[in-house]
């Protein structure tokens, strides 16, 4: 990641390493999960979420005691699209279904470089995720930034889930936050990637927002 801004590449690499961040398949296990009312109170909030269309995001990266902050939107309506702060000074911008990244300093006199994984962020994927979770449970109560939630909980393991195989995870840890709707306002993952130990604490809120992003000069300055 040379001439990346070292908190862009570390959020990014928290992101790509997590199976909850990229693919939007559901993972090879899902079918022989979650059960009984993990497994239905988690498809309706696939639903639920999947409905809402756009949110504010907010998000926190940890590889290795190290920490990244991102925010922005994103609108999951039609294929994803929409804008991360990054750190300081970085950008990542999901367009036309692709990955966008803002670098520090241009590399190869390109200042903007295409991503080819790591593009389906959308908040359900964590939810079909843990769907592929055998032991997928509730998890309790507790208030997100002020709004009473029902947490559910579940690990992953590689054997569950093709998504977690090709992350190079053992297995993941998935906690989410569902609100009275039923749609997902927090997220913690958790997992032993290629770079480390690596934790992201993501928040949704203000569904139905709306997003815009930045023109994104095809790779150019």
């Amino acid at each position: 990641m040379r001439g990346w801004g070292r908190g862009t590449a570390a959020a990014l690499a928290g992101c790509l390493l997590l199976a909850g961040c990229g693919g939007s398949g559901g993972g090879a296990g899902e079918s022989r999960g979650a059960r009984g009312e993990a497994a239905r109170v988690l498809r309706e909030a696939v639903r639920a979420t999947d409905a809402a269309g756009s949110a504010r995001t907010e998000s926190v990266s940890e590889i290795e005691g190290e920490l990244t902050r991102s925010r922005g939107a994103l609108d999951w309506s039609g294929k994803p699209y929409g804008r991360l702060r990054v750190g300081v000074g970085g950008d990542l911008v999901l367009k036309d279904g692709e990955a966008w990244v803002r670098l520090a300093r241009p590399v190869g006199g390109k200042r903007w470089v295409r991503q080819r994984t790591g593009t389906d962020l959308v908040p359900a994927a964590s939810l079909r995720l843990l769907l592929a979770a055998a032991d997928a449970h509730r998890a309790g109560r507790a208030r997100v930034r002020g709004v009473v939630t029902t947490h559910w909980a579940g690990r992953v393991r590689a054997a569950e889930s093709a998504r977690v195989r090709e992350a190079g995870v053992a297995a993941q840890s998935v906690d989410v936050w569902l609100d009275a709707r039923g749609r997902l306002v927090k997220r913690v993952e958790s997992g032993r990637g290629k770079a480390g130990l690596v934790r992201v604490t993501t928040y949704w809120s203000g569904f139905g927002t709306d997003v815009e992003v930045p023109r994104v000069p095809g790779g150019g300055n």
